[in-house]
C-alpha cells in the first residue's frame, strides 16, 4: 500500500525544469544569483522523498490532494483591484502569483521604518521537503518585509495573499530588529475550483523583539493547499502567532516555532472551525534550542457536518535547553455524529531540568448545556451557537485586539450559519 501511495504522489508531482524556472524568474525582475537558488532548488525538488504517509505529520491528509497540477509563468491577470487599507494599518501588502509585491504605508511613516523587497530567499535555511523544495523552486509571489531595530509600529502590517489561477506559490519573510514592536497580519484570500496552493511564511524576531503574527485562511470553496510557517526566537524575544483555518477544502497547515536564544517566549493560539467536507490538518512544532525559554499552544477546533478536524502538536526540548517551561493544548469539539477529529500530542525532552505538560480533548455538544440553554426559551440552534461561541471565548480572548477583531469577524459568520443550522 504504502508503494502504491508513493506511485500516486510521484504522479501528481508539477513538472519543474530549467527552462520554466529561468521564465518564472525573469517574469518576476530577479537577477542572476535568484535564478540560481530556483535551479539549486529544483535539483532538491527532484531528489525529495514523497511524504511518508505512514508517518503522523501526513497519516491525515493525502499529500497529492494539495500537489498543483502544473505550474506556469502567467500573472494572475489584469490589475487586481485593491481592497481598501484598513484605517489603523501601518502598511497593507499584496502579493498575487506572478506580479511584484505592491505595498502601502501609512501617511507620515518615518522613512526606513519598513522595508520591502521582491523575494523571499535571504536568510532562509535551504528546503529538502517535498512542498518546500517546490516553493523555493517555483514560487511566484514573494515579498521580504524588514521592521527596523527599535521601531514600534503603531498598527499591523497587512499581508493580503491572493490565490489565484491553478497554482499560487506565495513566500513571505517578516524580519524584525533587535528591540522592535511589530504586528503582521497575514490574510489567504481567493482561490476557487482546482486551485492549490504551497506556501511558505518565514519570521525572524530579533533579540528582544516583540512579534505578534495571524495566518488565517479563508479560502473559497475548491482550494486546497500546503502552508508552513517557520518561527526564530533570539535571546528574550516575544512571540505570537495566530493561526485560523476557515475556508478551502484540504488544508494542510505547519506551524515551527524555534526558540533559538536565551529568555526567548513563543505562543501559538490556532482555531479551525470546518464543515461540510472540508478537512483541517494543522501540525505545531516548539522546538526550545536554547535555555531558560517558554512556550505555549492553545488550540481549538469545531467540526459540523462530514467535516474533519485533525491536529498533531510536538514540543521538543533540545539536550542543552534547561530551565525550559512549555504546555500544549487541544480541544475539539463535534457538532455531528459524522464529523470527526484526530489529537496527538507529543513530548520529545532531552533533559531533566524542565517543565514540560499537555492535553488533549474530543467530545461531542455537551446535551446538558443545551437542555439548560433551551430551557430559558432559547431555540435549539441558537442554544448550540452560545456553546460553539463559549467554547473558543477563552482561546479568543487571549488573542491581540487587532488579531481577535479578525478572527473575530470570520468565526461570527460561522456561528451564524450554525444558529440557522446549516453547519
Amino acid at each position: 500500500m504504502a508503494d502504491v501511495t508513493a506511485s500516486l504522489i510521484a504522479s501528481a508531482r508539477p513538472a519543474l525544469d530549467e527552462g520554466l524556472l529561468r521564465a518564472l524568474a525573469a517574469s518576476l525582475g530577479e537577477d542572476a544569483a535568484a535564478v540560481q537558488r530556483r535551479l539549486a532548488a529544483l535539483a532538491r525538488y527532484e531528489a525529495a522523498d514523497e511524504p511518508d504517509r505512514v508517518r503522523h505529520l501526513w497519516r491525515f491528509t493525502n499529500p497529492a490532494a494539495l500537489l498543483p497540477a502544473a505550474i506556469g509563468t502567467a500573472a494572475a491577470g489584469g490589475a487586481p483591484a485593491r481592497a481598501p487599507r484598513p484605517g489603523d494599518a501601518a502598511a497593507v501588502i499584496d502579493l498575487w502569483p506572478g506580479m511584484a509585491p505592491v505595498l502601502e504605508t501609512a501617511p507620515g511613516l518615518p522613512e526606513g521604518t519598513i522595508m520591502l523587497a521582491a523575494g523571499a530567499d535571504a536568510g532562509a535555511q535551504p528546503a529538502t521537503d517535498l512542498f518546500g523544495a517546490l516553493n523555493e523552486a517555483a514560487w511566484n509571489a514573494g515579498a521580504t518585509v524588514k521592521v527596523a531595530a527599535g521601531a514600534r509600529l503603531a498598527g499591523p502590517i497587512h499581508v493580503r495573499v491572493h490565490a489565484a489561477g491553478p497554482a499560487a506559490l506565495p513566500r513571505l519573510r517578516v524580519e524584525v530588529g533587535a528591540g522592535a514592536e511589530a504586528s503582521v497580519v497575514e490574510q489567504h484570500v481567493g482561490g476557487g475550483p482546482d486551485v492549490r496552493v504551497a506556501g511558505r511564511t518565514f519570521v525572524a524576531a530579533g533579540a528582544g523583539a516583540r512579534v505578534r503574527h495571524a495566518l488565517v485562511q479563508v479560502w473559497e470553496a475548491g482550494t486546497c493547499g500546503h502552508l508552513a510557517v517557520e518561527t526564530a526566537a533570539a535571546a528574550d524575544a516575544d512571540v505570537l502567532t495566530v493561526c485560523g483555518v476557515f475556508g478551502g477544502d484540504d488544508t494542510k497547515l505547519e506551524v515551527e516555532a524555534v526558540l533559538a536564544g536565551a529568555g526567548a517566549r513563543s505562543e501559538i493560539i490556532g482555531v479551525a472551525l470546518v464543515a461540510g467536507k472540508q478537512h483541517a490538518d494543522v501540525h505545531t512544532c516548539h522546538r526550545h534550542a536554547a535555555a531558560h525559554t517558554a512556550s505555549r499552544i492553545d488550540y481549538k477546533a469545531v467540526a459540523g457536518q462530514q467535516a474533519r478536524s485533525t491536529y498533531t502538536g510536538l514540543i521538543r526540548i533540545d539536550d542543552e535547553a534547561h530551565h525550559c517551561e512549555a504546555y500544549q493544548e487541544n480541544r475539539n469539539l463535534l457538532l455531528s455524529s459524522r464529523a470527526r477529529a484526530d489529537a496527538i500530542p507529543e513530548l520529545e525532552i532531552h533533559n531533566q531540568e524542565v517543565s514540560c505538560s499537555h492535553g488533549a480533548t474530543i467530545a461531542p455538544v455537551d446535551e446538558e448545556q443545551l437542555f439548560y440553554l433551551e430551557s430559558r426559551c432559547l431555540d435549539p440552534r441558537e442554544a448550540l451557537g452560545l456553546v460553539v461561541g463559549g467554547f473558543l471565548e477563552n482561546t479568543l480572548a487571549r488573542l491581540p485586539d487587532d488579531a481577535r477583531a479578525m478572527v473575530e469577524s470570520f468565526v461570527g459568520p460561522r456561528l451564524a450559519t450554525i444558529r440557522e443550522g446549516t453547519a
